[in-house]
């Protein structure tokens, strides 16, 4: 019996959302003329092609590249909108989606002084944020937005339901085709002159297809798109289409000498292939898994079954099943043999990332958990010391969707191999990838799988293998010299220098995931001092190795931290000063099941990285769902929707989540500095830690002086709110005792994936009147007021010590409430809600908080 259950949040009542402010445009654009003299001669060179009665074909060689089945670019200065409509009314133009982009100010396009004294003036020190609108036409369509160009120059007004063209003329800095560079990023033509180098005969690539809204001309594109593949002398491995994410690709063989001509950007048959969006590298994976000293581990409790299926799936290598940690704990399903294709004395990522979520770190000797894992295996172990990796012939995101369809729907005549499963373990991510502003489609097909079938996805943020340069040091012996104060400040300030450079791995920049980054973390007895491997914090931090966010719009990402491992610092010999992860050894990591060469099945041995934490914080939210399950812990979810599961335990895992004294140390070695400054502040230092790190023991109980509630709910964006009343203790009334409120609320959103919003339901919690009603405001070391709502997680803590006299009867009140984005959102959203109440030890809150809920001791409250 918990000495202090979770308690249940009282039911909401209906209300009014609150309304936002509304604002004009804040940027200067050329007049109508100006837009003429710039871009007259694009449309010019179409106008004379369709005037002198030229067919499709001489457009497509015109060196302006705007032609029928050509992909457009149209490169805006803000946004317009109401585009996506507009453009379905003219036949044969398709909207293929829009992405946000930033340009320098010049003469034409500027960001409008608003400041005091300096107002009409324009801010040459802000860059201006736009939009990419992405289309493709046929010939008639190219006539009629030809057509609107010509009325637009003349003055004339916009016919009906045409006026977003007209805006977008006015805003319009460039239109051009979507052509090789588009398609062939830098990292791409790095990857492909590695593998020259290499001597590879064929080299291996992705190609992404633009996904098309009619299914007919989708059809077209992958004709084409094999022709060209023929054409270039190449090869299709596999091919998949996801048309819920607009996803169609392929896994080709290219030969060596088309691939120098791709290196080269050359407009050959790929490169020009107008159906093809990108060309990537295969995806591939990179684990920080060094030499270990592996031991054999101590006695494990055996494992009860008692039946309940598995709510925890891991895709992952292959495990060593019959180790003595995972043997009759893991429900291993394996449709694609690929345990055949691994190695079993490397078999390392799948097997440490299994026994983390069944036993925690080795070192703390935690009880296991009470039910199996499902497991699906999506990577092999090749051998050879090399890098596990997904399925050569395969593409990986084909591969997640049938694993997850498999377990939720089934697959074939099979049945659905784990349908109770809501938490997903993903400590994958693509290296290849880094997220760099668009998301991928391994990002987008998470999302719209955790909004179709309420999963919690938990997602490694990468590991960075390059080394950090520390500018703060003039060489080696300025960093042994430094104290371990300094050290901490030159190496925070280094990473805050080289965050676009140390970005997340796909599909980490996600919406809907829990995305994990490593804290400086782990229960290993301190080593003596190291001659060549430095302690990089005073106490606490995020791995210098752990990718930074943000995500997707700017969202809070990693979302949390969890123990990776006390990481180890060790300097580069180079010209500068660089520092890298110090080889684990017997120096930190978390004690985990690993293979042995011999074949036996005790060892275990200490492993460390994003990858690691994933798995501690999969393993806290199972741990959480059985606490909200539990009779004796407030029962908060038994008899519930299985829907609400997810929401639920996703908001009670960042609950507890704080920056601590991390984050005083990073206000003040972060920029920009000065009034109206701090949002940007604190989104550079939200990249670095996110949310924080949770206290995951906290978020499971109550104590004396500490009350959470919890709640779970639906929202619609249909003009309606959720008002909610929750007790206050009344020890808290006219007093100055410090107190701290924290909300969270968690959904899973449905995307457009074709929208710039992309998230379509916006929730915001809004606070009434904390700061006058219960003494508190929102305290100062968390993400910003304007982060925070921005993607699918409102995490808030407010805090203070005024004496005020508690109104409306001492109740803390708060509005839940919905917004769509990108269209109309014809759905109800669900969502977990968590709030707690804290004061000082003294203070009584759970017992006065209990009391008018009016709850009896140790009965079961349920909420209906």
């Amino acid at each position: 019996m918990a000495e202090f259950p979770l308690l249940p949040l009282p039911a909401p009542q209906t209300d009014q959302p609150p309304t936002g402010p509304r604002g004009g445009s804040s940027l200067r654009l050329p007049s109508r003329q100006r837009q003429g003299e710039r871009l007259q001669p694009v449309f010019q060179r179409l106008q004379d092609v369709f005037e002198n009665g030229r067919d499709s074909a001489t457009l497509r060689d015109d060196p302006i590249g705007i032609a029928p089945e050509r992909a457009l670019v149209f490169e805006v200065a803000g946004s317009v909108d109401k585009i996506a409509l507009a453009v379905n009314r003219i036949p044969g133009l398709e909207f293929l989606g829009d992405e946000e982009i930033e340009f320098e100010a010049d003469n034409d396009f500027a960001v409008r002084d608003t400041r005091r004294g300096r107002q009409g003036e324009t801010r040459d020190d802000r860059p201006v944020g736009g939009r990419l609108y992405l289309t493709m036409p046929d010939t008639t369509a190219l006539q009629q937005l030809l057509s609107l160009w010509t009325r637009h120059q003349e003055g004339l007004a916009a016919a009906p339901g045409y006026a977003p063209w007209f805006n977008l003329f006015n805003q319009l800095r460039e239109l051009r085709a979507w052509g090789p560079r588009d398609r062939i990023s830098e990292d791409m033509v790095a990857y492909l002159n590695e593998r020259l180098e290499q001597g590879a005969d064929m080299v291996r690539v992705e190609a992404e297809l633009w996904g098309h809204p009619n299914q007919a001309r989708q059809q077209e594109a992958r004709s084409r798109f094999r022709e060209a593949v023929r054409e270039s002398g190449g090869e299709i491995v596999h091919s998949a289409s996801i048309p819920e994410i607009a996803y169609d690709a392929a896994l080709i063989d290219v030969p060596i000498s088309e691939t120098r001509r791709l290196a080269r950007r050359e407009e050959i048959h790929l490169a020009i292939c107008d159906d093809v969006m990108f060309l990537r590298p295969q995806s591939t994976m990179s684990f920080p898994i060094d030499d270990r000293e592996a031991e054999t581990g101590d006695s494990v409790v055996a494992f009860a079954d008692e039946g309940a299926p598995p709510v925890v799936a891991v895709l992952d290598g292959v495990p060593v099943l019959g180790h003595r940690l995972l043997d009759n704990r893991v429900v291993f399903d394996d449709p694609d043999d690929i345990g055949a294709m691994s190695v079993v004395s490397e078999r390392d990522h799948g097997t440490a990332m299994a026994s983390l979520i069944l036993h925690g770190d080795r070192n703390l000797d935690e009880p296991p958990l009470g039910r199996a894992i499902y497991f699906r295996p999506v990577l092999y172990a090749p051998g050879n010391s090399e890098d596990e990796r997904p399925h050569p012939d395969r593409l990986l995101v084909d591969t997640i969707y049938r694993a997850i369809l498999r377990m939720k729907i089934g697959e074939g005549d099979d049945a659905p191999q784990a349908p109770d499963v809501f938490i997903v373990n993903l400590s994958l991510g693509d290296r290849r990838r880094p997220f760099a502003g668009p998301m991928s489609p391994w990002g987008r097909l998470l999302d719209y799988l955790a909004e179709c079938f309420g999963i919690l996805f938990m997602v490694s943020a990468g590991n960075i293998g390059e080394s950090l340069s520390v500018p703060a040091f003039n060489g080696s012996r300025d960093l042994e010299a430094a104290t371990t104060e300094k050290r901490q400040h030159a190496i925070l300030e280094a990473l805050g220098n080289e965050r676009s450079q140390r970005s997340l791995f796909s599909p980490a920049e996600a919406l809907n995931v829990i995305t994990v980054g490593a804290w400086h973390e782990d229960a290993v007895e301190d080593q003596h001092p190291s001659s060549v491997a430095y302690e990089p914090y005073i106490a606490d931090g995020p791995n210098i190795t752990s990718a930074m966010g943000l995500g997707h719009r700017k969202v809070v990402k990693p979302d949390i931290f969890m123990p990776g491992g006390k990481e180890r610092v060790m300097m580069v010999s180079s010209g500068e000063l660089r520092l890298k992860r110090a080889p684990a050894g017997r120096l930190y990591g978390l004690k985990t099941a690993v293979p042995d060469d011999a074949g036996k099945l005790d060892q275990e041995g200490l492993t460390a990285g994003t990858s690691v934490a994933t798995a501690l914080a999969t393993r806290a939210a199972h741990r959480m769902f059985d606490a909200l399950m539990d009779d004796d812990n407030g029962a908060i979810l038994s008899g519930v929707d299985p829907t609400y599961y997810g929401v639920v335990v996703k908001a009670l895992l960042v609950h507890r989540a704080r920056w601590g004294d991390i984050g005083d140390s990073l206000e003040v070695i972060f920029g920009p500095k000065g009034q109206g400054k701090h949002v940007a502040r604190r989104d550079n230092i939200a990249s670095i830690l996110g949310y924080g790190r949770p206290k995951v023991e906290e978020a499971m109980t109550c104590a004396p002086n500490r009350a959470t509630l919890m709640g779970f709910g639906e929202v619609s964006a249909d003009g309606s709110a959720s008002r909610f009343r929750v007790p206050l203790p009344r020890s808290l009334d006219l007093v100055t005792e410090p107190r701290l409120i924290t909300l969270t609320l968690a959904w899973f959103s449905p995307v457009n994936i074709r929208h710039r919003a992309y998230r379509r339901a916006k929730l915001e919690v809004k606070a009434d009147s904390f700061k006058e009603k219960v003494g508190v405001k929102r305290a100062r070391t968390q993400p910003s007021d304007k982060s925070v709502p921005r993607g699918s997680l409102f995490h808030v803590r407010y805090e203070g010590s005024n004496a005020v006299a508690f109104v409306d009867d001492g109740y803390l009140q708060f509005q839940v409430f919905c917004h769509a984005q990108g269209e109309t959102l014809d759905q109800p959203i669900k969502y977990g809600l968590a709030v707690t109440v804290e004061a000082k030890e003294h203070i009584p809150v759970y017992q006065e908080i209990r009391q008018r809920l009016q709850i009896q001791p140790y009965v079961t409250n349920r909420p209906t």
